[in-house]
């Protein structure tokens, strides 16, 4: 785990078990993206920025032919250990950028979950990844982003207020922590400046962690995936498949090649 009292610029991505721990709630997507994989009757998926494999090992339990890709090398590592454990082939679970991968397959369905693709900063992270996901696509696939609709209080939050986040039970030293977060947006680049602390139940600051992701806005969005030679199919505001609106606090969408 970190040491205490320090900062770092990325400990989630080398402490898998800190990430699943803080994650623990995350389950409304699971549901979501497997309804999609079996309505459409897909056999083979590709999931981009995988993680420790929360929504990935559900697919592995369906008895798909699942792939999953991540940069982070301890995150690939944590998730390996749970494949294994199902017997399932570690080779499909890979250590690599979104940006530049080539796996030289062809997938029934590609998708980016949840909030991942606000890790890729740039257009051009954005237009390379897609790319990518192009060359492994063919005619009848679809692919899937799940991201969050940036909100007014994201955005204009003062970096000096902090809000209270959430409480989860860190699994090493089973002690209650709470994460307080401050955010700086930066309208010019659209890029949000991220600070969790964490907080045990002295009121003592135990780490920080900082990081930053792209605020996407649908107008955004639809634009890179257009130029990017995808056809927009479905646009939904919720994991009850609702269209998306006005009130929407997510963006997800279904899209083919064009």
């Amino acid at each position: 785990m970190p040491n205490k009292s320090n900062s770092f610029s990325s400990p989630i991505y080398q402490f898998p078990t800190l990430y699943d721990d803080i994650m623990w709630w995350k389950k409304d997507d699971i549901t979501f993206w497997n309804s999609i994989i079996n309505k459409n009757q897909f056999k083979s998926i590709l999931e981009i920025c995988c993680g420790t494999g929360r929504l990935g090992l559900p697919i592995i339990e369906s008895q798909k032919n699942y792939y999953g890709l991540d940069l982070s090398e301890s995150f690939i590592d944590f998730f390996k250990s749970k494949a294994k454990q199902l017997h399932y082939d570690t080779n499909k679970i890979i250590c690599s950028n979104a940006t530049s991968f080539d796996l030289n397959k062809k997938f029934d369905f590609i998708f980016i979950g949840f909030n991942s693709l606000a890790h890729l900063l740039t257009d051009q992270d954005v237009i390379n990844c897609f790319n990518c996901i192009q060359n492994h696509m063919h005619n009848n696939s679809l692919f899937g982003i799940d991201i969050f609709m940036p909100s007014h209080e994201l955005i204009f939050n003062n970096k000096s207020e902090k809000t209270d986040l959430m409480d989860f039970i860190d699994s090493r030293t089973s002690e209650k922590l709470n994460i307080l977060e401050s955010t700086h947006y930066n309208a010019k680049n659209e890029i949000n400046q991220i600070s969790w602390e964490f907080i045990d139940s002295q009121s003592k600051t135990q780490f920080t962690y900082n990081f930053d992701m792209r605020m996407f806005f649908p107008d955004t969005l639809n634009r890179l995936l257009i130029d990017s030679n995808f056809k927009i199919h479905h646009f939904y505001g919720d994991y009850q498949f609702h269209k998306f609106n006005e009130h929407s606090e997510k963006q997800i969408y279904l899209c083919s090649k064009q």
